[in-house]
């Protein structure tokens, strides 16, 4: 078994009994050595509290476990305001929030689009810009992000 998987699914119970979504699991080689970068967020957005509980957990279950031999530095941080919407569960939360959306192929002659998410399917989201709706296919979506004003 892969070491992310297999960290996955040691911390999965954990996460979900505290409502905390794993994002993203990283394992490589970085310039001090090697690293695991846990990404976690929530409905309500993570805490430093939350990060320090889930590494603290993590920490733990590593030693207990020993998945990985030899030294590295475990992380666990906010995937950030800008991370990409992948999953069914990034674009719920995204529902009529504003998007950047960069394609891999046109879509109504356009590479890029913004535009309020209004509607989601299996297969493709809705948005709304100026009052017109644009269909876009999931498998077209290069990296559809939140839209950041400042």
């Amino acid at each position: 078994m892969e070491i992310t998987e297999h960290v996955k699914s040691l911390v999965e119970s954990y996460l979900e009994k505290n409502g905390i979504e794993l994002v993203d699991i990283i394992y490589r080689r970085e310039q001090g050595g090697m690293v695991l970068r846990l990404l976690v967020d929530t409905a309500g957005g993570i805490t430093i509290s939350d990060c320090e509980a889930v590494n603290n957990y993590v920490s733990e279950v590593l030693d207990k476990e020993d998945v990985i031999s030899g030294h590295f530095l475990l992380e666990v941080a906010s995937p950030g305001l800008d991370r990409a919407l992948v999953s069914d569960k990034d674009f719920d939360r995204a529902m009529d929030k504003e998007l950047d959306i960069s394609m891999y192929e046109p879509v109504d002659g356009k590479r890029e689009h913004q535009g309020r998410l209004i509607g989601i399917e299996k297969e493709n989201i809705v948005i709304e810009s100026n009052g017109i709706s644009t269909v876009i296919p999931r498998s077209k979506i290069a990296k559809a992000r939140l839209k950041l004003e400042f």
